[in-house]
């Protein structure tokens, strides 16, 4: 049996082309479905929901009254009595 230099080096070439084709991979979907939105709850017991791409404080609870999302200049865009109509409006807001 004998090696012969150019089926290795085909066969090498071919491993590493593989290789690289398969790292080859969109990873903006996935950063933007998990993780996009933190709630912090301050010593008040206030929760306030930040955005971790840009750092911007985008909502915040009233209290018994419900929850404001924010604009990006500060100042109310719109107001929710329930958690997951704030959380709707996020997902839309992406």
């Amino acid at each position: 049996m004998k090696l012969d230099i150019k089926s290795f080096l085909i066969g090498l070439l071919t491993t590493v082309n593989l290789f690289l084709l398969m790292g080859f991979d969109d990873h903006e979907d996935e950063s933007q479905k998990n993780g996009r939105y933190q709630v912090i709850i301050d010593n008040e017991g206030q929760k306030n929901w930040y955005d971790t791409r840009y750092g911007d404080k985008v909502a915040m609870e009233l209290g018994s009254y419900g929850y404001i999302l924010l604009k990006e200049k500060g100042g109310a865009k719109a107001t929710f009595k329930k958690e997951f109509e704030l959380s709707e409006a996020l997902k839309e807001r992406d």
